[in-house]
């Protein structure tokens, strides 16, 4: 590879390459790769996009993916990086990672195990996004500055620890996190427990102003009480929270419960997105819009806003 001056922006881009065999690729050619990559974090790098084929994603064998090597976790330059069909799994001999990004991605990626005893800071990380990755759990990190993070594959299991609710393990060791905004997908919760571990994400967050989700289930199991004490203790914490959003509704009684319930606690709320499913018929939707509107509402700027 030539090229003479720097380089701000790299995009390595092998997602249609299918004629690369699963069996030998990408890491045939990981040392061509390397090379790549530790030349261009040289050059003065500040974004790169580096994609390779999902469809060996199905195997969930390690030895399969392309590793990203570690000239790419200590780059001083770089500012934003989106990461798709790869293994994360340093192995650098360091507390910091990423030490300037602030917008990281990960899309379809699998993490492997950081072989370090302590959590890895990321210092500058603001804004961070996962969308159906594997082991996410494993990505051990401190993000002292996130500001906005994206789960497009969140559901809680029944084997997590309260302490680690969330599918990445964001320093839930310290009180706080300075999270403003969270924006998730397909949320699900079969049991009392989930909710509880899902509150406990939300009370950690007191900066949070803005919560989005992509579609809301909840198991009859959950009772109301249980919804209304934890939604409670959560407004009790959050005093800039003022804006959720409910994408795909359906129009369920457990939806709308929840909806009431953040009307009722939360002081700051000033806007209610719903934005309902296309095939729900005109009947329900007046029904529904009748019980919307009669909500009551702890914050008198609070709208509701039905799409």
């Amino acid at each position: 590879m030539q090229h003479n001056g720097p380089i701000r922006k790299f995009v390595f881009d092998f997602k249609f390459e299918r004629d690369i065999s699963i069996s030998n690729a990408p890491n045939s050619r990981k040392f061509d790769f390397d090379q790549w990559f530790l030349f261009i974090t040289r050059k003065g790098v500040e974004e790169m996009n580096i994609t390779f084929p999902t469809t060996t994603i199905a195997t969930y064998e390690i030895n399969k993916y392309f590793r990203l090597p570690n000239c790419i976790f200590s780059c001083l330059t770089l500012k934003r990086l989106h990461l798709s069909g790869v293994l994360v799994a340093p192995t650098i001999n360091a507390s910091c990672i990423f030490p300037n990004v602030t917008e990281l991605s990960f899309d379809e990626v699998v993490f492997g195990t950081i072989k370090l005893d302590c959590v890895i800071d990321v210092p500058m990380l603001e804004t961070l996004s996962f969308s159906y990755c594997e082991n996410a759990s494993y990505f051990n990190i401190k993000a002292p500055r996130l500001d906005r993070l994206t789960l497009n594959d969140y559901e809680i299991e029944d084997d997590i620890e309260v302490y680690r609710v969330l599918p990445v393990n964001l320093d839930l060791w310290q009180r706080e996190l300075n999270m403003e905004c969270l924006e998730l997908s397909s949320v699900k919760f079969h049991d009392d427990y989930e909710f509880s571990s899902f509150i406990h994400s939300l009370r950690i967050c007191p900066k949070l102003r803005k919560l989005d989700i992509m579609s809301l289930w909840f198991d009859a199991r959950i009772s109301d009480s249980i919804l209304w004490d934890g939604l409670q203790s959560v407004a009790k914490v959050h005093k800039m929270f003022n804006t959720f959003k409910l994408r795909l509704f359906n129009g369920w009684r457990s939806e709308l419960q929840f909806i009431k319930m953040l009307l009722a606690h939360f002081s700051a709320l000033e806007k209610v997105v719903i934005i309902r499913r296309a095939d729900l018929d005109s009947h329900d939707q007046f029904e529904v819009m009748q019980k919307l509107l009669h909500f009551p509402r702890a914050s008198k700027k609070a709208k509701i806003i039905y799409i």
